[in-house]
């Protein structure tokens, strides 16, 4: 006779102090953070391969601070290009310039254009590489126990466990973490993202060879009459565009899809190709798309129903909480901010503080919303659609007659804010890092 088979023994479960939901920017920068401030913690990502979505992304003054703090200032100034400035074109009418450099004597620095995929290694390397991110992790469940006498459980669809004092969903506008805490906590707001009726086209490309000097750091809007698109300057004067139109949806298609599969420049061309850009070699929007490296387009979404951002032990970071329009470029940047306040919180919790995430959540649900409901404003300034047929001339004063110092001074409620850690730690840990440079120089 055979020996009698063993039971098999149930997988072991692994406590982790936290528990970081997306390895997005957001989760990324709170997994930074808190590798600075020597707290372990770990990056669940549900696909097998980290690949960050879209083609450049805008550094504004309000996240440039905290990325600084993380040591990353001077990889992103070498691979980055400062905007100098937006000129503003009505079909082929230039209206004028926004002067955008001012914004480093307001607020220290100026919106800086990257390529997507280079930050997000620059953040990646950052919160620990492949040693703190998890790849495979599809998170089906979050057990938080009412009397917090027990650890935070985090369940992968494959079974798998893991327990924590905190965990931050920062998965993303279809947020798991949100979608499980709606069922199961009572959390306001099930995914509560709307198809706004636009569809963004974008692309980075290469080095523009007609370009010159003289055109590095100079994005153009170009308001069409069907239409915008937005070039963003980039390093070498590569070109970051980002297009916006209203979808065309056949009957019975649903705009569920966020990124559409298969984008192509011809995906771009057919709706842009023919119209006028000054930065094209031959004039067109298509001598600039036909240089791209990588193009993406996707459906746009925005939040109707703000949920709270903290249930008990569990906190949700930047799209997770709030997705807004991307007019403004605020999206990524506000993850960031989050980050920075939501690493003291955690420090706080972990040293006993029960009430640190709820601070959190007072404070970011409350800017949050503030720059949502600007970004939304400003699509509507920006695509002339304001009540009562006012979004043609409202625009065109704007553009065309504010003047630079204007726009600076209104925006020092969204680039003067400029959240950092805190914690004192970290604060050390910078002294020192800046006493070693001055002892190198």
């Amino acid at each position: 006779m055979s020996a009698p088979q063993e039971a098999s023994s149930p997988m072991p479960t692994e406590h982790v102090p936290v528990v970081i939901v997306g390895g997005g920017i957001g989760g990324l920068t709170l997994g930074a953070l808190l590798r600075r401030l020597d707290i372990s913690f770990v990056i669940l990502e549900r696909t097998p391969v980290v690949t960050p979505q879209g083609a450049g992304i805008s550094l504004a003054p309000n996240c440039l601070a905290v990325l600084e703090q993380l040591g990353l200032w001077p990889a992103i100034q070498a691979n980055s290009q400062e905007l100098q400035g937006i000129r503003v074109y009505r079909e082929r009418a230039c209206w004028g310039t926004i002067d955008f450099g001012l914004a480093k004597r307001w607020f220290g620095y100026n919106v800086h254009s990257i390529e997507r995929h280079e930050f997000h290694r620059y953040l990646h390397e950052a919160a620990g590489g492949d040693d703190r991110v998890r790849l495979q992790w599809d998170v089906v469940d979050i057990d938080d126990a009412p009397d917090r006498r027990s650890p935070v459980r985090v369940v992968a669809k494959d079974g798998r466990v893991l327990t924590a004092d905190v965990v931050v969903g920062a998965d993303g506008i279809r947020s798991a973490t949100r979608r499980i805490l709606a069922a199961t906590s009572g959390l306001q707001g099930h995914n509560t993202i709307r198809f706004t009726g636009r569809v963004h086209m974008s692309g980075y490309t290469k080095p523009l060879e007609n370009l010159g000097p003289d055109d590095l750091g100079f994005g153009h809007w170009m308001l069409y009459s069907d239409s915008i698109l937005t070039t963003w300057p980039c390093r070498d004067n590569r070109q970051w565009f980002i297009g916006v139109k209203h979808a065309d949806l056949a009957p019975g298609e649903t705009p569920d899809r966020s990124v559409w599969k298969g984008a192509t420049p011809g995906t771009v061309n057919s709706v842009y190709g023919a119209k006028f850009h000054p930065s094209g070699p031959d004039g067109t929007i298509k001598s600039i798309v036909d240089q791209s490296e990588r193009v993406v387009a996707s459906n746009v979404f925005a939040e109707v129903d703000f949920p709270g951002m903290t249930k008990g032990r569990v906190a949700l970071l930047g799209d997770a909480a709030h997705s807004m329009t991307s007019f403004f470029g605020q999206g990524a940047c506000q993850a960031i901010e989050d980050a920075a306040v939501l690493a003291d919180a955690i420090v706080a919790l972990l040293e006993g503080d029960t009430t640190a995430l709820q601070a959190y959540a007072h404070v970011r649900e409350r800017r949050a919303q503030e720059v949502a409901d600007f970004s939304a404003r400003y699509a509507q300034v920006h695509t002339a659609k304001l009540p009562l047929g006012t979004g043609p001339l409202l625009r065109y004063l704007i553009y065309r007659w504010v003047p630079s110092s204007v726009w600076m001074w209104y925006l020092q409620w969204l680039y003067g804010h400029q959240p950092i850690s805190n914690a004192s730690k970290l604060d050390r840990q910078c002294r020192a890092d800046a006493d070693r440079k001055k002892m190198i120089a």
